[in-house]
């Protein structure tokens, strides 16, 4: 995707504020390059499931959505269909840590519908 150009990678002009926001929220290195790239190209939306990154986020005025949330729209929009988003979610349940309250919401969600 990177070679077709539908990807563009690109650099954080600004060096210390990715140093500051990890000091300031306790993020990763690579979680504080995103933050400031979508501060600093005003970016309409960003996509993280850290839970100190989205309160940066917060703090930082900037929208951001997460995997569940992004798989829940894939489904409303039927490009997941009802098994494969139950496949996913249960895939994000695994690997990524959210609480298992939101998992099971999700998981209601898509079986309701």
């Amino acid at each position: 995707m990177i070679e077709d150009k539908k990807i563009r990678v690109s650099k954080a002009m600004n060096s210390a504020l990715p140093r500051k926001l990890i000091e300031d929220f306790t993020i990763d290195a690579g979680e504080a390059e995103v933050l400031t790239l979508a501060f600093q190209e005003k970016a309409l939306l960003m996509a993280t499931d850290d839970k100190n990154t989205i309160r940066a986020c917060k703090m930082l005025k900037i929208d951001f959505t997460t995997a569940i949330a992004i798989l829940m729209r894939a489904f409303e929009k039927k490009f997941v269909d009802k098994e494969d988003a139950i496949i996913k979610l249960q895939k994000l349940g695994a690997v990524a840590r959210y609480k298992q309250t939101i998992i099971e919401d999700a998981k209601k969600q898509i079986e309701g519908s």
